[in-house]
């Protein structure tokens, strides 16, 4: 395939992504973690790198998105594109490393062009948060690392490092991805030297691992104080559910079928969700026998494996953090030997049959996952919003009961109807904890008891079904007037409930 080709090829594929990426891209209601990026990026510099270290995720995501705002501003879909334009700098990234680690670039074209339609890829792609952007610098340190691996090349590795590094400052999850990176190369290490330690420890290969290292652990050093803190954090609260034998399969099954709900764990239901894990554990068997000698199968291998394994080990042994949602970094790389695997079958006619039908049940399941969504009628804090400021006349105050919709609401109350100093957050303590919102909230977000006393007139209240929440308790004086309720798009996130209350 000539490089003109490739270039129109993967502009095609990359127009594709970010178009699936961006239809209806502000339809669907601003959620928790979005508001949590919003609001992050609202305080100055240094008092967002301050907030930031008191919650449990590193500072380059929020530093690139503000920087992204200064530009182009903090509007919802301002917001989200940022991560539509990360999205379609992985499709390049993903073809990059692709094409170089299995030596073909139809590998590199088929991953790009899977990666592009799959709903579980696109599901990030249209979030305000930092999975895309690490993403690429998955891809781009595994890149880096095995170039220099492969040519011995300090210049290469001093680039891993810096990748490296740049992946750990985008989320925590990267270092499961980094510590892949490190297997593999003590791997090649010991597969070149044949456990001569001497020879070892005078290979290019070694020495430029220790750069590489050297290079990460500097540019991460001044960070590493607020992160082992964070870690403190999460060991001792932290949102993330204990792990259950079902929800291993279920990681496999949204990689290919990403569901709205929580997949059923009975009958046929069962079995079937049962199937894609299957399927990834053949495919993982059949490229490590059939490719055994493959650097770049094996490296793809673990990166796809390791970080799993990891967090399984870790939520089984201590604090849970298996949730799907992190496994954004390794998903890719399953993708990946798909792709491999499909194109190097030998017979064209077949190759490109299967390929087709691989596509077409990607883009099936985007639209079931579209249509299970239902964003037309599941409308959440937006329509909520809205609703509230047709409907309120001025001086009216707003209180909502749940931080989990506070700073959604607040969002649209200030990008869209100006009224920032409308909104309330009730509060019987004042205080929140790091997973709820405690790093981005200010003493003029919270109303108390004492504060809501002095309330006159019409209030009013925003609760939420979801987050296992509990919705606020007026005081005896306080009448309900109208109640409304607006779905939101998952299960877990409930339905937002606006009711007008008249003081008395």
């Amino acid at each position: 395939m000539s490089r003109t080709r490739i270039f129109w090829t993967l502009l095609g594929i990359v127009i594709i992504g970010v178009t699936l990426r961006s239809y209806n891209v502000t339809s669907r209601s601003l959620w928790f973690d979005e508001a949590f990026s919003w609001r992050l990026i609202q305080f100055p510099f240094l008092e967002m790198i301050i907030r930031d270290g008191r919650d449990v995720h590193p500072p380059l995501y929020y530093i690139l998105l503000k920087s992204w705002a200064y530009v182009f501003g903090s509007s919802l879909l301002a917001i989200r594109l940022f991560s539509v334009a990360s999205a379609g700098v992985s499709l390049l990234s993903a073809y990059v490393f692709s094409a170089y680690a299995l030596r073909s670039k139809r590998t590199g074209i088929y991953v790009a062009a899977l990666l592009a339609v799959s709903p579980w890829a696109i599901s990030y792609g249209w979030e305000a948060r930092m999975y895309p952007l690490g993403m690429v610098f998955t891809l781009l340190s595994s890149y880096a690392l095995l170039h220099g691996i492969r040519d011995k090349s300090f210049v290469w590795f001093s680039f891993y490092g810096v990748c490296a590094a740049a992946l750990a400052y985008t989320h925590y999850y990267g270092f499961f991805t980094i510590a892949a990176q490190v297997i593999f190369t003590l791997g090649v290490l010991v597969r070149s030297t044949k456990w001569r330690i001497g020879e070892m420890v005078q290979s290019r290969v070694f020495l430029g691992g220790i750069l590489s290292t050297s290079i990460a652990f500097f540019l991460f050093l001044p960070w590493l104080p607020v992160f082992l803190q964070q870690i403190t954090q999460v060991q001792n609260n932290y949102w993330v559910p204990p792990i259950a034998i079902t929800s291993i399969p279920d990681t496999f099954y949204h990689f290919f079928v990403p569901t709205v709900d929580i997949v059923p764990h009975n009958g046929l239901v069962l079995l079937v969700s049962l199937l894609p894990m299957a399927g990834t554990i053949l495919l993982f068997l059949y490229c490590i026998i059939r490719y055994r000698n493959n650097d770049g199968v094996r490296f793809t291998v673990l990166l796809s494996t390791i970080p799993i394994l990891i967090s399984i080990f870790i939520s089984f042994a201590g604090r849970s953090l298996y949730n799907d949602r992190f496994f954004a970094f390794t998903g890719i790389c399953i993708f990946i030997l798909l792709a491999h695997v499909l194109s190097a079958i030998k017979k064209p006619i077949i190759r490109r049959l299967l390929f087709a039908c691989t596509i077409i049940g990607l883009l099936l399941a985007l639209v079931q996952y579209r249509n299970d969504l239902d964003i037309e009628h599941k409308i959440g804090s937006h329509a909520a919003t809205k609703y509230i400021y047709t409907h309120r006349t001025n001086g009216e105050q707003i209180l909502v009961s749940s931080p989990f919709v506070y700073f959604a609401v607040l969002h649209y109350a200030t990008e869209e109807f100006f009224g920032e100093d409308d909104v309330r957050l009730y509060s019987k303590t004042g205080e929140l904890s790091h997973f709820s919102g405690g790093p981005i909230l200010t003493q003029q977000d919270i109303v108390g008891s004492k504060d809501i006393a002095t309330y006159k007139g019409v209030v009013w209240v925003v609760d939420t079904t979801g987050f296992s929440e509990t919705a606020f308790e007026e005081p005896i004086n306080w009448q309900e007037v109208s109640r409304k309720s607006f779905p939101e798009v998952f299960g877990y996130q409930g339905d937002v409930i606006v009711r007008k209350m008249e003081v008395r």
